[in-house]
């Protein structure tokens, strides 16, 4: 990031400026990290550690791939060449991080008005929920408003099943680091041409 950042294509003034743009490009950026870890093979495959546990309360948030951070520096990279300094960047998202981290719990009731802009607790249980309904759904940091905007918002309707749709069944946290990885080298071996087996990992 800082060698971005010092070939920035901008520089922003100082003051409040700059953490203003961080903290929406973060929250930007992270938005489409997200949604596209939930959508793209190769991206999921780092993102599902963090969906295994079919429990859900605060070690659920410190439950992440060691692939993660290299799927998430592309997103934020486009963040140095608008000339965020790299400690505005790393303080803004180390916050963000933290406030992910409370809302991985069961035990706060929903906040339907707060909801309307902020992400809650009940708002990201439906995101690790694998109710039917409740799949692909809130992918936003601190705010929601992304979900209402992109369509990918959901309310907490009905109780959280959680977990993933297949199952790690596997206490070995080795092999969850990299059971979807071996998935998906073993489909794309078996994809009928090279074109195919790339496709298989987007």
């Amino acid at each position: 990031y800082e060698w971005v950042y010092q070939h920035r294509l901008l520089s922003l003034p100082e003051g409040w400026v700059p953490w203003v743009v961080v903290f929406f490009g973060i929250e930007v950026a992270y938005y489409w990290w997200h949604r596209l870890s939930h959508e793209v093979n190769l991206l999921w495959a780092a993102h599902v550690v963090h969906h295994h546990s079919e429990d859900y309360n605060l070690a659920v948030a410190l439950r992440q791939s060691a692939t993660t951070f290299l799927t998430t520096l592309p997103f934020y990279l486009p963040l140095g060449l608008l000339g965020v300094p790299t400690v505005v960047f790393a303080v803004t998202l180390s916050l963000s991080t933290l406030y992910q981290f409370w809302i991985h719990t069961e035990l706060v009731a929903p906040w339907p008005r707060a909801e309307w802009v902020l992400n809650t607790p009940a708002l990201h249980r439906v995101h690790h929920g694998i109710n039917p309904r409740y799949l692909d759904r809130n992918h936003g940091a601190i705010l929601s408003v992304w979900d209402r905007l992109f369509g990918t918002f959901e309310p907490e309707s009905e109780p959280c099943v959680f977990g993933t749709t297949r199952p790690l069944k596997s206490f070995n946290p080795l092999w969850a680091q990299v059971e979807t990885y071996v998935e998906l080298v073993k489909l794309a071996r078996r994809a009928p041409t090279a074109l195919d087996a790339f496709k298989v990992f987007f």
